[in-house]
């Protein structure tokens, strides 16, 4: 998760951008080096304190927004202050991002939720449905749609034979008994709405 809205395209820290950053700190490229990492030890400290659980990518993308800001020209008086504002004001983008992230989540949780009471019930109104059909119907459909280990066409062949019938007439047959329990289903799922 970026704490950057989607809509706009992350800003990468070039090495122009870094080497303006690290001048910034000090002219002396070692004591530069120490003064980056203790911005960096102080912006992980502050963002683990406020509660963030990913601290050092946060840090790093405070940084990077110096050093971007830097590399454009612009003046940052007291550098220190402008990496807490930063670090905070990305603390934040995180936190949304984060609340938008779950509440999606919430949302298609509770939209699988409710097709799966959709399809609980659906089940409910097959089994009445069936209950309706006469035995030998019954199993004539339920036996088509099965398999029982074999596969499917092996199965229809067998109960095609077992019921000397054809092969293509046990198929018309099941779309028949089938199209009665679709629109028995239409009517029961009419009558519960």
């Amino acid at each position: 998760m970026d704490p950057i809205s989607p809509k706009r395209q992350r800003w990468s820290l070039t090495a122009e951008a870094f080497e303006i950053l690290l001048a910034r700190l000090s002219p002396d490229r070692e004591e530069a080096a120490l003064l980056f990492e203790e911005h960096r030890r102080y912006l992980l400290t502050l963002l683990t304190y406020a509660g963030a659980w990913d601290a050092e990518r946060l840090a790093d993308i405070a940084l990077d927004r110096a050093a971007k800001r830097l590399g454009g020209g612009e003046e940052i008086e007291n550098l220190r202050a402008w990496l807490r504002g930063a670090a905070r004001m990305v603390l934040l983008e995180s936190h949304t991002e984060l609340r938008r992230e779950t509440s999606a989540a919430a949302a298609a949780a509770q939209s699988m939720n409710e097709l799966r009471s959709g399809a609980e019930a659906d089940y409910a109104l097959l089994d009445e449905c069936l209950e309706e059909l006469t035995p030998p119907n019954r199993r004539v459909i339920e036996r088509y749609y099965q398999a029982g280990g074999r596969s499917l066409l092996t199965a229809r062949r067998a109960l095609a034979e077992e019921l000397g019938i054809s092969s293509e007439n046990l198929r018309t047959r099941a779309l028949r008994l089938r199209k009665l329990l679709e629109n028995c289903l239409q009517k029961r799922r009419g009558s519960v709405d």
